[in-house]
């Protein structure tokens, strides 16, 4: 099968988890032996032949467009290159900036593939990802009548003006004066996904407005990579190590590893917790690292407790995948404590590494982390409501006290589990998803 992904963010760019899923699941469908094309702007890295040039009109303006094409692991990845498409700053610059770049995207996008359709056979499935590239997807099924899979990897229920969609030559699908990029998208395609089963219901509010054509393709995790194997030593002489580079003596290890973002990771309910926590007597044999970068508050926040706090670490820098690595694969348990997660990566690379995850029972998290209250027999992890700050902590201290047969099931058990969420196995969906072979979201079945 031929397919076209189109996507704002693609490796080596990245700004946050997308990245790693898109590419993720192109070289996934390129693995499973299709041919697979990625449209992405260039963002300023400029990699591979030159292989297309024409002009767009947008706002007024000529605008030379240049398409670039090279093969990464069996992939065929074309940058769009111009002006704007340049810029850098992935999601910018600035709301104005982004919005005109979304713009040229979907117009260089047509323009590329009408050129590569001089020489080659039609695409037989178009994969959009997230909103920025609703009018690449537009027009190219306007232009080109491919099967459209929009996939929502997190809703950013936003508007933006209609004029747009009148300037990106799609006025058809713009009948207001503000209009949702995400139901636009939606509406044009034949199907709908999302990243997880739960994330689905949980928004059903905006994909039952598609109902009929909705369905959710988990992501995955590479277990190659989030592996033991790469460690040295127990785990015991791994976290002792770990907790004299911070300064800190050994004891149970409790780790939070993500962006502190106030709308949706739950940071403050995790301070909250440990606030709640230093007031127990089991506080003393607990040690807490802290890693994230984002907003300014939350960061603040933290150093104030690691200057309150003698056993909490705070960390406001990203860290290479190989040091996460190394604490996921020494520390006791890994808290996730989102308000919302769509599919969520980190409670995942933790039971890949044998790091026991806390985490809200919501999205992705509570469809991959099984229960110790609800199957204790088969469970992965614990799971707490969101936004309780006083369940986390019990949840904490409940996990300081677990046993070393419990601790040692827990980790045998999830690394069982994640094999039920590869790429593989998102890929070979996907391409069900595309074929319209899927089971689909029926809201009177439960």
């Amino acid at each position: 099968m031929k397919v076209l992904l189109l996507a704002f963010e693609y490796l080596p760019v990245k700004v946050g988890g997308l990245a790693e899923a898109v590419t993720s699941i192109a070289e996934g469908l390129a693995g499973l032996g299709h041919e697979v094309l990625v449209f992405t702007p260039s963002h300023g890295r400029i990699e591979g032949e030159p292989v297309a040039s024409f002009k767009i009109s947008a706002f007024g303006g000529d605008f030379e467009v240049k398409a670039y094409e090279r093969n990464q692991n069996g992939v065929r990845v074309f940058s769009l290159s111009d002006v704007l498409l340049d810029n850098p700053d992935v999601y910018g610059p600035g709301w104005e900036g982004l919005l005109q770049k979304t713009v040229h995207f979907g117009k260089a996008s047509a323009g590329l593939l009408n050129e590569l359709l001089k020489n080659e056979e039609k695409p037989e499935a178009l994969h959009a990802h997230d909103w920025h590239t609703v009018f690449a997807a537009a027009l190219i099924r306007k232009y080109f009548h491919l099967p459209l899979t929009a996939t929502i990897h997190r809703l950013n229920k936003a508007k933006i003006p209609g004029y747009l969609f009148h300037e990106a030559n799609v006025g058809e699908l713009a009948p207001y004066p503000d209009i949702d990029p995400e139901h636009t998208l939606a509406y044009i395609a034949n199907t709908v996904t999302t990243v997880s089963r739960s994330y689905m219901w949980e928004e059903w509010g905006f994909f039952g407005m598609f109902e009929g054509k909705v369905t959710h393709v988990f992501n995955g995790i590479d277990c190659s990579f989030w592996n033991e194997k790469f460690l040295e030593g127990d785990r015991r002489e791994r976290r002792k190590k770990v907790l004299e580079k911070f300064g800190m003596s050994d004891g149970k290890a409790f780790m939070f590893i993500g962006r502190f973002d106030k709308a949706q990771k739950g940071v403050d309910t995790l301070f909250h917790a440990i606030e709640l926590l230093s007031k127990d007597p089991a506080f003393s044999e607990m040690r807490f690292i802290v890693i994230g970068k984002g907003d300014p508050g939350l960061e603040r926040w933290a150093h104030a407790m690691e200057n309150r706090f003698p056993n909490f670490k705070a960390v406001t820098r990203l860290l290479k995948r190989e040091e996460a690595r190394e604490l996921y694969g020494s520390v006791d348990f890994v808290v996730v404590p989102s308000y919302f997660e769509p599919f969520g990566l980190v409670q995942l690379e933790a039971m890949c590494l044998g790091a026991v995850p806390i985490g809200s029972s919501v999205g992705g998290i509570k469809d991959t982390i099984i229960d110790l209250d609800a199957d204790p027999e088969r469970a992965t992890g614990i799971l707490v409501p969101p936004r309780d700050s006083f369940a986390l902590a019990r949840a904490m201290i409940r996990a300081k006290e677990l046993d070393e047969e419990t601790l040692n099931r827990l980790r045998k058990n999830a690394k069982v589990r994640v094999r039920d969420f590869t790429w593989e196995a998102a890929c070979r969906r996907y391409i069900r998803v595309y074929r319209d072979e899927t089971d689909k979201a029926i809201p009177f079945i439960r």
